[in-house]
């Protein structure tokens, strides 16, 4: 991503709607899916590229935490900021050597759509989970959602959930659950998309374009977010502009 992205994701983290939405579904979902530790350990969690945000610090309730990042000044960002043990490594083939492993539970967020050979990057992932342990992968979807904000990211595609599992079932996971998220609020995030693509086409604009929205509608989004953790709790959603997939390595 460029930098002006990289900081502009930072400063929302505490404070754009979906972020914190976003934060609060993944940890949930590592909390109610994580496999037991080895007798006398603690577990042991790799997070895959979230240097930019606060995942990563908070994953640490759940045990040892360890954060590996391919872009090295954000890796230094993060271990000052964030005071986490942060490797420079990337995805499919050049994760470090001292990286340790097996993992309990690693979690890819928003990275797949990044690399090219995505199947490749799964396995990698798969590789160093031990068997019978637990990822949590998620990916922006819907490709009629392309916009600018994926050209700034550097994104490579968008997932439907028929494009995603293929992945990873060919990297060798068993996918136990696969599901829409953002759904609610997908009919909002479509006009804004198709608007900002009549509007200014595709071309990536000179600074990341997402900004907070005015405390009373981010306060607002933010709780039809809550409302749609605790549905996902019951169902799989049909449709939404992210995806996230509860995989296992078999054990």
């Amino acid at each position: 991503m460029d930098r002006s992205a990289y900081d502009r994701w930072f400063e929302l983290e505490d404070r754009h709607f979906w972020r914190i939405a976003k934060r609060e579904l993944i940890l949930e979902l590592v909390e109610r899916h994580r496999p037991a530790a080895a007798p006398g350990q603690p577990l042991r969690l790799l997070d895959i590229g979230g240097a930019c945000t606060l995942l990563t610090r908070e994953l640490g309730r759940f045990g040892e935490i360890t954060m590996v990042e391919h872009d090295a000044e954000m890796a230094r960002f993060a271990a000052e900021t964030l005071g986490l043990p942060v490797h420079h490594g990337s995805l499919p083939d050049r994760l470090p050597a001292d990286l340790g492993g097996p993992f309990d539970v690693v979690t890819l967020i928003d990275v797949l759509e990044h690399i090219d050979d995505d199947v490749a990057a799964a396995r990698a992932v798969l590789e160093i989970l031990r068997p019978g342990g637990l990822a949590v992968i998620s990916v922006p979807a819907v490709p009629l959602l392309w916009s600018e904000h994926d050209v700034s990211v550097h994104h490579r595609r968008r997932y439907m959930a028929g494009t995603l599992r293929p992945v990873l079932t060919a990297a060798g996971f068993a996918v136990e659950r696969l599901t829409y998220h953002t759904s609610l609020l997908f009919p909002a995030v479509l006009a804004q998309r198709v608007w900002s693509r009549l509007r200014r086409g595709l071309e990536a604009r000179a600074e990341y374009p997402v900004q907070a929205p005015p405390a009373v509608i981010n306060r607002a989004f933010y709780a039809v977010m809550n409302l749609e953790r605790r549905l996902l709790r019951r169902v799989d959603m049909p449709i939404g502009s992210s995806l996230v997939a509860i995989c296992r390595r078999a054990a």
